[in-house]
């Protein structure tokens, strides 16, 4: 996230002054923004103090960093998938099914979707072929 060349406080303090009756003019033209930028900055730091806008700021900040976490988590999930569905045979599926269930303790539903297989193959009785 790019860094503001205002702080909080004198955000906070251009939108008092625009209450306390200063023209929106005169502070944009003080600070060197345009007015549209003004009225962004009042309607996002509107009513909020310069702490409460210090943490809405934080806040955003680790939104941003969890979103750029969960994609990469979920590049992360389809790799080891895609390696699974190329590298490994079904009965091998079935047994890595197996162990999540058993050392995670989790239900055949989520290791049968973590592991890219479907609940019905993994049911299936292995090696029999009725045709």
């Amino acid at each position: 996230m790019r860094k503001s060349r205002y702080s909080e406080d004198q955000i906070t303090n251009a939108i008092k002054a625009s209450e306390s009756g200063v023209k929106v003019k005169e502070i944009c033209e003080e600070l060197g923004i345009s007015e549209a930028t003004f009225y962004s900055w009042k309607k996002k730091f509107s009513g909020l103090s310069s702490e409460e806008g210090r943490k809405i700021k934080e806040l955003e900040e680790k939104v941003q960093f969890l979103t750029r976490e969960l994609q990469a988590l979920n590049a992360d999930k389809e790799m080891l998938q895609s390696v699974l569905k190329n590298f490994f045979t079904t009965n091998e599926k079935r047994q890595a099914v197996n162990f999540l269930q058993s050392t995670f303790d989790v239900g055949t539903r989520r290791s049968c979707r973590l592991l890219d297989i479907s609940r019905s193959v993994y049911h299936y009785p292995a090696g029999s072929d009725n045709r």
